[in-house]
């Protein structure tokens, strides 16, 4: 079969053959998806000069057209692939696991801790160890539907213990190590979490967070040197003396699976709680916005503590993908030793991290590269980034779209479809997406600036925010031609179906009469050469109403000046227009970030209103 898509390590490029201005000369390497590839540089007449000869993974994308997939896409096909006769019978411990467990040798996880030691785990020994978790927490009283919470680094502990939950049938949720005992015990209470699953390392915190969660009956600590204390369950010693063998609760598509907080950059954190059919909808997006492929080595960089992690472990398990993680924290350097020491062909990660290898790009002059895909979620990723990337990674960065409530990526680019740089793509097939007014729930036309909406019957989307009906229901708006999920983000969709993110609808900026979404300018200003970061806020103005304020983190070779703030303004203002440029500048070593490394905008809002209030 003629390969359809290459990836050059030398030139670090990844051309599609449908689309290519190269000539291939291909032969196959026996028993292996790997060509030896020469690519000869051309134009339509005539040989340009550029030779290369690599050794280049070929794929056939699991979306070849992205129309057709949409037109002819079912859930039923999701479901067909799982074990069970889902979604009637359906596990995700299950499926992400056992049925997996026929090759001995097939690797789930490969983990490099903090000390650089790489360790492995198949998916038979996530198996087994899974199901001696879930014998533990029956030993423990543990019933179905009972909430079991973890604040751990990203372990293979972790992982098992995640598994052997929804084997179990009990709910699982998680905690970002960065949050402090008041945002772990906010969370624990607030569901009446039984059991939490944590390091000894993290230990004191989550002691100091279980006096204000009192319906936490067991910790499970996982030993990492001093001991863990006398009333805890030691993780590996408890699983140890638990039998391997296990029978997977008989859940169905319907019952409760996960419930995961809201980063709560809005107001208190939100519970919001998946079903087990959830499986089937981050699986689609694996397989179609990810694009795994047999033999691809997968590290996404998202933490267990969010969805995002999961969604992107659960749903590479459910096709039997090789994960990939680091325990350590963000680092351009140990970044780049990583993607130079490992195979990693597909990397998800987020936009901060881009920028910030973008901004150290030296680290990766000497890097053996092996990637083929790259995407991004979490903030929108400017044109400026993915440009960077297709010169320095030889990948496009895909940027996609979701939130906690929609359970998955929703909006995505896609490797086969037109990429326009600063869009978020189209709607993954089998979602219904569109741009609404969300005062009326009417959809609106394109160019026109609404609030994303959701809606229809597809797997992952959230069941209800945890104990609270009202603010469920009022997260739906009744439309005329139905009722749809309001998302909070503003954007608006193109001509052809590409949507557009503005920002969320509390950010917006009304300047003397002009609606100004933030994102826009920040993707300016991130394009000017001293910019490193930037975010713009609203700050009042008695003749504008508002005016546009940023606060800009310069480059490492620029000098906060004067003269800069003027140069960075008519930047914009020549890219933008003259009603959307920053009238105020601010230089800042550093802006103010969630735990998940978000801009918080709130701070800045704060800032530039006690700014303007001593001005007046």
């Amino acid at each position: 079969m003629s390969p359809e898509c290459v990836y050059l390590h030398g030139c670090r490029k990844r051309i599609c053959l449908r689309y290519t201005q190269y000539k291939y000369y291909l032969r196959r390497k026996p028993n292996s998806n790997w060509y030896n590839i020469f690519c000869v540089e051309s134009n339509r007449y005539s040989y340009t000069g550029n030779r290369y000869s690599e050794r280049c993974m070929v794929t056939s994308h699991n979306l070849p057209d992205y129309d057709t997939a949409r037109q002819e896409f079912s859930w039923d096909d999701i479901y067909a692939d799982a074990d069970w006769d889902a979604p009637n019978d359906l596990n995700i411990g299950h499926e992400v696991a056992d049925r997996h467990a026929t090759d001995r040798g097939q690797v789930a996880l490969y983990q490099v801790g903090t000390d650089g030691e790489l360790s492995k785990m198949t998916f038979w020994e996530l198996a087994d160890r899974s199901s001696q978790f879930a014998n533990v927490l029956d030993d423990l009283g543990v019933a179905q539907g009972d909430r079991v919470f973890s604040y751990m680094p990203r372990i293979p502990e972790h992982y098992v213990a995640l598994v052997g939950t929804l084997k179990h049938g009990a709910v699982w949720g998680s905690v970002n190590e960065r949050f402090g005992p008041d945002g772990i015990s906010y969370r624990l209470d607030d569901c009446d979490a039984k059991v939490v699953v944590t390091t000894t390392n993290n230990r004191d915190t989550v002691e100091d967070a279980l006096d204000d969660a009192p319906a936490v009956e067991h910790v499970i600590t996982v030993d990492r040197g001093g001991g863990a204390p006398a009333d805890d369950v030691v993780f590996n010693t408890a699983l140890d003396g638990a039998s391997t063998a296990y029978e997977v609760a008989e859940t169905s598509g319907e019952d409760d699976a996960l419930l995961y907080y809201t980063s709560g950059t809005t107001g208190l954190a939100k519970g919001v709680l998946h079903k087990q059919r959830w499986i089937a909808g981050v699986a689609a997006t694996q397989k179609h916005a990810v694009d795994l492929q047999d033999g691809d080595l997968y590290w996404s960089t998202g933490d267990l503590g969010w969805l995002t992690g999961a969604i992107n472990t659960l749903g590479a398990w459910f096709w039997g993908a090789s994960l990939f993680t680091y325990e350590g924290e963000f680092d351009t350097d140990e970044w780049a030793a990583l993607l130079d020491e490992y195979p990693i062909s597909v990397l998800f990660s987020v936009p901060t991290a881009y920028r910030m290898l973008r901004e150290n790009e030296d680290v990766l002059a000497d890097v053996n590269l092996d990637l083929r895909h790259a995407l991004s979620i979490g903030e929108p990723l400017s044109a400026g980034v993915v440009e960077w990337g297709e010169d320095e990674l030889g990948v496009t960065i895909l940027d996609t779209y979701g939130q906690t409530e929609t359970g998955n990526m929703i909006i995505n680019n896609y490797p086969t479809m037109e990429l326009r740089p600063g869009s978020m793509g189209k709607p993954l097939p089998g979602i219904e997406a569109d741009i609404v007014d969300p005062q009326s729930g009417e959809v609106l036309e394109p160019g026109e600036t609404g609030e994303i909406a959701q809606r229809g019957d597809y797997p992952c989307f959230f069941a209800e925010f945890w104990n609270k009906p009202k603010k469920t229901q009022r997260a739906f708006i009744d439309g005329p031609d139905g009722k749809w999920y309001l998302s909070g983000d503003l954007a608006h969709k193109d001509e052809d179906g590409y949507f557009w993110f503005e920002g969320r609808a509390d950010d917006v900026i009304l300047s003397s009469g002009y609606r100004i979404g933030p994102f826009e300018v920040e993707s300016s200003l991130g394009e000017h050469e001293a910019v490193a970061e930037a975010a713009v806020v609203p700050k009042p103005h008695e003749a504008r109403g508002n005016i546009v304020k940023a606060y800009v983190v310069p480059s490492d070779d620029a000098e906060p000046s004067d003269p800069l703030k003027e140069d960075i303004q008519s930047y914009v203002k020549e890219e933008l227009s003259a009603h959307e440029y920053p009238r105020e500048i601010e230089f800042r070593e550093e802006l103010p970030k969630t735990v998940t490394g978000k801009i918080r905008r709130t701070e800045l809002h704060d800032d530039a209103e006690a700014e303007a209030e001593v001005e007046s």
